[in-house]
C-alpha cells in the first residue's frame, strides 16, 4: 500500500489497483521483456490518468463544498471523499462532473503536445489511428521517430485509449459510475435509475460479447446485476 499527500489531499494506492491495472495492459501475455515493459506503461498511464480523474473529483469538491477530501485507488477504479463536505444539487454535479472532465483536459493537452510536436496532420493522424483505428499514414520524419521509439508510442497510445474510452465508458448512466450518480441527482424515483442502468449495462455487455472483450462483458454484468440487486433490496 502507497500513501502520500498531493495538493494538500491524502492519496492511498492499494496493491490490487496495480494488479488490475496489470492484467488490463496484459500480465498473462507478458512472456517477454517487451511486452513486460507494454504492459508496465499501460500500469504507469492508467495510475497517472485515474489519479488525475479523481483529484477532479476531490479538489472540485473541497473547492465547492469543503470538507476533508481524499482519494483512495482500488482495485476496480477510485474513490474521491469529502467527509463533511455540503453540497447544492448543482455543486454536487459539477464535483462529479469534474472528474472525467479532468480526464478530458489530460486528453486534450495530450492531443496539443502531438500537434505542436508533429504538425497539425501527423499530430492529429496519430491520435485517429490510435482512438478509432483510423487516419491517414504518417510523415517520413514522424515515423522514423517512433520507428526508434516505440515504448514512447506505446505509452502516447495508452493515454490517448485510457483518457478517451474510459471517460466515454465512465459517463454511461450505470451506477456506481459518475454518470450513473449524474443521472440521480436528476431522475426520480430512485428505482428508475436502477433500470436505466440496467438497460445501458445489458447493452454494453451485448457489444462487449460482439467484439469479445470478456474483462468488460464481466465487469458491466457485475454493474447491472449490483443494480437489479438494489432494485430487490428496496422491493423488500
Amino acid at each position: 500500500m502507497v500513501r502520500f499527500t498531493l495538493f494538500g489531499i491524502p492519496v492511498i494506492i492499494h496493491p490490487w489497483f496495480w494488479l488490475t491495472l496489470a492484467f488490463l495492459g496484459g500480465l498473462f501475455d507478458a512472456v517477454t521483456p517487451e511486452r513486460m515493459l507494454y504492459m508496465s506503461l499501460f500500469v504507469f498511464a492508467g495510475t497517472i490518468s485515474i489519479l488525475v480523474h479523481e483529484f477532479g473529483h476531490a479538489l472540485t469538491g473541497r473547492r465547492l463544498g469543503g470538507g476533508m477530501a481524499s482519494i483512495e485507488l482500488l482495485a476496480f477504479g477510485g474513490l474521491a471523499y469529502n467527509q463533511g463536505g455540503r453540497f447544492t444539487r448543482s455543486q454536487r454535479f459539477w464535483m462529479i462532473a469534474a472528474g472525467p472532465g479532468a480526464g478530458f483536459l489530460l486528453l486534450l493537452l495530450l492531443i496539443l503536445l502531438l500537434i505542436a510536436a508533429f504538425g497539425p496532420f501527423d499530430g492529429l493522424s496519430l491520435v485517429q489511428r490510435h482512438l478509432f483505428g483510423s487516419g491517414s499514414g504518417l510523415s517520413e520524419r514522424t515515423a522514423d521517430f517512433f520507428r526508434e521509439r516505440v515504448p514512447l508510442l506505446v505509452l502516447i497510445r495508452h493515454f490517448l485509449w485510457i483518457n478517451f474510452w474510459w471517460g466515454i465508458l465512465n459517463l454511461l448512466p450505470i451506477s456506481p459510475l459518475d454518470g450513473g450518480q449524474i443521472t440521480a441527482l436528476f431522475v426520480r424515483p430512485q428505482r428508475r435509475v436502477h433500470q436505466i442502468a440496467i438497460a445501458a449495462a445489458a447493452l454494453v455487455v451485448f457489444f462487449a460479447i460482439a467484439h469479445h472483450q470478456l474483462y468488460m462483458a464481466l465487469l458491466f454484468g457485475f454493474l447491472g446485476w449490483k443494480n437489479m440487486q438494489a432494485i430487490q433490496m428496496k422491493v423488500r
